[in-house]
């Protein structure tokens, strides 16, 4: 079954308000459907993802993670405590940078943006794009990854 893990902002959540995405709504729910769905934030603790969430009656999820900064080394180092479930596992992503990261660790990413985000927060994003030939070598080594057998670490 795939893991996925979806970031609240920008995603899910409309960054700097309450409200939701419609489009982070139904990826939401068809996700926590069919995978192992967590959910990643820097922004909110446990108890108020979970107020919010409550009050929008999204359930489905399998946990939530807290990112200790924003940027890449937080969502990576979130991501790292779910790190034995990694194969097949996919980061639902809202910054461009931080999907470089994850894809550079060696995560599937889907980048998702919408009009709310604006071109400034994506060009933004830009210079983390990597050219063709660095992507293709870098979902030949997730695929070799893969092919690698698991041994969960030792505490």
């Amino acid at each position: 079954m795939l893991t996925a893990v979806m970031v609240v902002e920008g995603v899910l959540r409309i960054p700097g308000t309450e409200g939701h995405y419609d489009t982070g709504w139904g990826l939401f729910q068809a996700l926590a459907k069919n995978s192992r769905l967590h959910l990643l934030s820097h922004t909110w603790t446990e108890q108020e993802i979970a107020l919010w969430l409550t009050k929008r009656h999204i359930t489905g999820h399998q946990s939530y993670l807290h990112a200790p900064e924003p940027g890449p080394a937080g969502r990576l180092e979130a991501l790292q405590r779910i790190r034995t479930q990694r194969i097949g596992a996919l980061v639902i992503e809202s910054d461009a940078a931080c999907a470089a990261a994850e894809l550079a660790a060696g995560w599937g990413t889907a980048l998702v943006t919408s009009a709310h985000q604006g071109p400034q927060q994506l060009a933004a994003g830009a210079s983390a794009i990597r050219p063709w030939d660095d992507l293709a070598q870098a979902v030949e080594r997730q695929h070799d990854l893969r092919l690698i057998p698991h041994v969960p670490e030792k505490p």
